[in-house]
């Protein structure tokens, strides 16, 4: 990594997930989603987030052309939610969908609105402000090759939980350029 000091890139919800879904006990069931399910179609108004007990979902915005590009992957504990489509009340720019089998309690954005939610969604907002920032320094100020390493030195978790080419996009590099830094890793 860079020498400057970079704030820690996700895993940070451990303990708001269990106050979360402590919370919503009783309002919101734990519900099975397979790989390739979409939760909400790009362009479509957003009504929900999901809380992830286990699998993994991803941002991903497909183009006119039909290339793709991920915004975002959303591991166990996190709550998968396009932010600021929720707070500007616009349509989706990205689509949400499971890329590994998951189960997730959909949570209906209009219970945050709530009074006795206030809080919880003024830290899930701070949260995803804090993590937003870790990710901009993480992809600003180091090479890809060094934003590989912290991967497999910090989030092994992750990388075996994404396939390489889905490891490549998140770096925002070509598989052909992962391939080359894995190979100078010894990795291949």
């Amino acid at each position: 990594m860079s020498d400057t000091q970079l704030l820690p890139l996700g895993d940070s919800y451990h303990q708001l997930a269990s106050e979360f879904r402590h919370k919503l006990a009783g309002q919101c069931i734990i519900k099975r989603y397979a790989k390739g399910d979409v939760l909400l179609q790009q362009g479509n108004q957003q009504d929900a987030g999901y809380l992830i007990v286990s699998g993994v979902l991803a941002a991903i915005h497909a183009s006119e052309l039909g290339s793709e590009k991920c915004k975002e992957f959303y591991f166990q504990d996190e709550f998968a939610l396009l932010y600021g489509n929720w707070l500007t009340k616009t349509n989706a720019f990205y689509q949400l969908k499971v890329i590994r089998d998951a189960e997730l309690i959909k949570v209906p954005l209009a219970l945050l609105d709530g009074p006795d939610w206030q809080e919880l969604k003024h830290r899930l907002i701070t949260q995803q402000l804090l993590f937003k920032e870790a990710k901009e320094a993480f992809l600003l100020l180091n090479t890809p090759e060094q934003r590989y390493q912290y991967l497999l030195d910090n989030k092994p978790h992750w990388l075996s939980q994404l396939s390489l080419s889905e490891v490549a996009m998140y770096l925002g590099i070509s598989a052909i350029s992962l391939s080359r830094i894995r190979g100078r890793l010894n990795l291949s």
